[in-house]
C-alpha cells in the first residue's frame, strides 16, 4: 500500500532513508535504461545500477552541472539524451535561457500541489501568481496546480508594478506567490499611491522563492506571513519550511545532498557546500545528481513541527561563476554567445550591483576600433542580451583598452548579499 506525502513526513529516520534507497535503485535503473546519456554517464565511471545500494553509494555517480547539461543539448538536441519518453508523449516543453529544454510530468504537477496544499493556500483565496509564464516552467505548474484545486488564479506574471497595485487591491488578494522584492516592491508603489497596505489590502499570506531580508519587515510590517521554499526550476519543489520557519524541510521524494563542489563527496550537517539534488519520481525527464550552483548547509536536530526530514538552514552563495539576478540565472557561457554575434568587442564584461532594492547590470566594452558606432553596437547588445538571457542591462559603457583584466570574470557580483 502507498504511502501518502503526510505519511512520509513523520516517517523515523531508517524507515525514509530504507525508502529513499528504494526509490533510488528505482530511478537509477529506469534512467540507465530509458536515457542514453545516463547510460553513458553511468558507463563511462564504470558504474552498474545494480551497485547503488545506499544514499553513500551516490557519490560513485559524477554531478551533472547546468552548463554540462546545456553542452550535451547543443551536441545532441533537444534534450542531450536525457529524455526518457518519446518527445511526442509531452504536454509542454519549457526553455530557459541557455537554451536549456525542460519539461515535467504528472508527478512534478501532483508534487507542487501537494506542497501548496500545506502551506494552506485553499478555495477561497484570490491567488497573485507573479511567476513567469513565458517559456519556463513556474508560472504555469503553478497555476496548472491550483486551478485544479479549484482556486482562484490571477496570471499577472512579474512586473507592471502599477497594475500588480491596482489587480491586487480591485481583487481583494489575499495570497501572493513570487519573488519577496517583488511583493515588497508592490507594497511600496501602493504606499506611493496613498493606500495604506495594511487597511486596505487583504494580502495575508506569500510563498516566497528565496531567502530575502525583507522578509522580516513583510511580516512584522505589513502583517504578511510568509513561507520560504527552495524551488530550482529543472527539479521543482525540493524543500519547505514549515511553521516553525526555522529552515527548509527536505521534500519527501527528494534526495539532496550537500557536497564538495571539487569532489562530489557528501558534506556533513553544518558544512557548507553545493545542493545537489535527485528528485525520485522523475519518469519523463530523470535528474541524478543534478547540481544547483546553490551553496547551503543542512542540520538534522529534530524540529518541533514533527517532521523527521533534514533542512537546508540557508542558502549562502554561489558555486563559479554564474550570478541569480532578478530571480534569472545569469551564466558566462550565454553572455560569451551574445557577445561572439557582435563585432570589434575586444574584451568584455557584465557588472552585476544593487541600487536600493534593485539589481543592476552594467556591461563593459573594450573595443577593438574606436571608430566603430558606438550607439549601433549599445542597441544590439541591449537586444540581443535581452533575448538571449531574459534581463534587461541598465547601461553600457564602452572602457580603455587595459580596463577589464585579461583573467576577469565575464560575470563580476559586486553585490554584498543576494535578495530575491
Amino acid at each position: 500500500m502507498a504511502i501518502s506525502f503526510a505519511e512520509r513526513e513523520r516517517m523515523p529516520v531508517e524507515g525514509r532513508e530504507k525508502y529513499l534507497v528504494e526509490r533510488l535503485r528505482w530511478i537509477c535503473q529506469y534512467a540507465y535504461e530509458n536515457a542514453p546519456a545516463y547510460r553513458k554517464k553511468f558507463a563511462e565511471v564504470g558504474v552498474d545500477p545494480s551497485e547503488i545500494g545506499s544514499l553513500k553509494d551516490l557519490e560513485k555517480i559524477p554531478v551533472t552541472t547546468r552548463d554540462e547539461f546545456i553542452e550535451q543539448q547543443r551536441q545532441n538536441p533537444p534534450f542531450g539524451g536525457f529524455l526518457a519518453v518519446p518527445i511526442g508523449n509531452l504536454k509542454r516543453i519549457y526553455v530557459h535561457p541557455g537554451p536549456q529544454y525542460e519539461t515535467l510530468g504528472e508527478a512534478d504537477i501532483e508534487h507542487v500541489g501537494w506542497v501548496l496544499q500545506k502551506l494552506g493556500i485553499k478555495r477561497g483565496d484570490i491567488v497573485i501568481n507573479a511567476l513567469a509564464y513565458h517559456l519556463v516552467p513556474a508560472g504555469l505548474l503553478v497555476d496548472d496546480v491550483l486551478t485544479q484545486q479549484g482556486i482562484t488564479v490571477v496570471p499577472t506574471g512579474f512586473g507592471n508594478t502599477d497594475l500588480q497595485v491596482q489587480i491586487m487591491h480591485n481583487l481583494k488578494a489575499t495570497v501572493f506567490i513570487g519573488f519577496p522584492l517583488f511583493l515588497m516592491t508592490i507594497v511600496k508603489r501602493a504606499e506611493e499611491l496613498g493606500y495604506d497596505f495594511c487597511r486596505d489590502f487583504s494580502l495575508k499570506r506569500a510563498l516566497a522563492l528565496g531567502r530575502s531580508t525583507v522578509r522580516k519587515s513583510l511580516e512584522e510590517d505589513y502583517k504578511i506571513s510568509t513561507r520560504e521554499v527552495y524551488a530550482y526550476l529543472p527539479v521543482g519543489v525540493a524543500a519547505c519550511e514549515c511553521e516553525q520557519k526555522d529552515g527548509m524541510h527536505i521534500e519527501e521524494d527528494f534526495i539532496v545532498e550537500i557536497v564538495d563542489p571539487a569532489t562530489g563527496k557528501q558534506l556533513g550537517p553544518g558544512e557548507i557546500g553545493e545542493v545537489v539534488i535527485t528528485p525520485l519520481f522523475g519518469d519523463v525527464l530523470p535528474r541524478i545528481r543534478l547540481g544547483s550552483g546553490d551553496l547551503s548547509f543542512y542540520t538534522d536536530e529534530p524540529c518541533p513541527c514533527g517532521r523527521t526530514s533534514n533542512r537546508l538552514v540557508r542558502i549562502v552563495g554561489r558555486v563559479g561563476d554564474a550570478a541569480k539576478v532578478r530571480g534569472m540565472f545569469l551564466h558566462p557561457l550565454e553572455l560569451e554567445d551574445v557577445v561572439s554575434q557582435l563585432p570589434g568587442i575586444s574584451r568584455f564584461q557584465v557588472v552585476v550591483d544593487r541600487e536600493g532594492l534593485r539589481d543592476t547590470l552594467i556591461a563593459k566594452f573594450e573595443l577593438v576600433d574606436e571608430t566603430v558606432d558606438k550607439g549601433k553596437l549599445a542597441a544590439d547588445f541591449h537586444r540581443d542580451f535581452q533575448s538571449r538571457c531574459r534581463l534587461r542591462v541598465d547601461k553600457v559603457e564602452f572602457v580603455p583598452q587595459g580596463t577589464i583584466p585579461a583573467d576577469a570574470k565575464k560575470v563580476e557580483d559586486q553585490r554584498k548579499e543576494i535578495i530575491l
